[in-house]
């Protein structure tokens, strides 16, 4: 029997999921997504990810600031299960009410860890070595509902946000797909969360981004791992905003300050911290195009200044 699904998302992550479902032939009746913005300096109009996936494959998308405001909308849709993922609304108890076999969620972490929009940043900057994915049916509290099916993936020490997503991202298709057969034959038994081990993730806020090298090097590589490209992260050298875009870390004694900027090859510049450095490959400086050192240190720079202590990091928790 052929079930009519929604789907709701906005991400690459949930457009990835999408374009897996749309392979596999599942009758998605409709999309739903965040609306059309404004980004960049021209202002220019940007549809969402799974938006675009929906528009190429000739699926109906709907973008509204507030889904809850359309029920009429989603009981003309009749939809049989709706799925939802990274896709950044609130869903109202009329909706979640509505299909026959529920309303699941998606969610990029084992919960009760990580509840909130950014489980694979934390779990990056927290240092995890295992993050995983949730299916769970959804509930009027954030990421609460009661658990259908998990899995597990190591993280590397390279991982970003960035490389682990697109693990999850697969990972998360092959958990749905051997989920929604039991969920439609009713095999299933949803399992309660534990509150007692509840956690959270909350989006990313501004000051995160702001990087503090006066801390232990495995703390502030992972810091910076967790939110490099996505949403990206900085320091503050000679008042200017140098954004990080590759890097490594070295871990040796050493008797330099933290915060001390080394020039002393011309591949990259080293930032020291407590027990090892960070090697700066690529980077940007504020107003200026991202490039390598080896290329900034031919055009001769003079923003990064050999011997520099940056004092302006202030930790928020990390």
């Amino acid at each position: 029997m052929v079930r009519r699904i929604i789907f709701m998302g906005t991400t690459e992550f949930a457009a990835y999921i999408l374009e897996e479902m749309i392979k596999k032939k599942f009758s998605i009746v409709a999309v739903f997504s965040q609306p059309d913005r404004h980004k960049g300096r021209n202002k220019k109009l940007i549809s969402t990810p799974t938006k675009r996936v929906a528009l190429e494959n000739d699926i109906n998308v709907y973008g509204f600031d507030n889904v809850n405001e359309h029920f009429d909308l989603f009981k003309e849709l009749n939809p049989d299960l709706i799925i939802t993922c990274a896709f950044g609304q609130k869903i109202g108890i009329s909706i979640l009410n509505l299909p026959n076999f529920g309303c699941i969620n998606i969610h990029a972490s084992i919960l009760p860890k990580y509840r909130g929009g950014a489980p694979i940043h934390y779990a990056i900057m927290n240092g995890e070595q295992y993050t995983g994915n949730t299916i769970m049916y959804m509930a009027e509290t954030l990421d609460s509902g009661d658990v259908l099916s998990q899995s597990a993936i190591k993280i590397e020490d390279d991982d970003t946000t960035s490389s682990l997503s697109k693990k999850l991202s697969i990972d998360a298709a092959q958990l749905l797909f051997s989920t929604l057969p039991l969920l439609f034959n009713r095999d299933l038994r949803p399992t309660k969360q534990d509150d007692n081990k509840v956690s959270y993730a909350p989006n990313i806020k501004r000051e995160l981004e702001l990087i503090n090298f006066n801390r232990d090097i495995n703390v502030v590589y992972n810091h910076i791992r967790g939110l490099l490209y996505i949403p990206g992260c900085y320091f503050i050298l000679n008042n200017k905003k140098i954004k990080l875009f590759k890097v490594e870390m070295i871990k040796e004694s050493h008797n330099y300050e933290s915060s001390y900027v080394l020039c002393d090859n011309n591949d990259y510049f080293k930032i020291y911290c407590k027990n090892g450095y960070i090697k700066v490959f690529d980077f940007q400086v504020e107003g200026r195009k991202i490039i390598e050192y080896k290329n900034y240190v031919n055009q001769n720079k003079k923003d990064i200044v050999n011997g520099v202590i940056i004092n302006e990091g202030v930790s928020y928790g990390y």
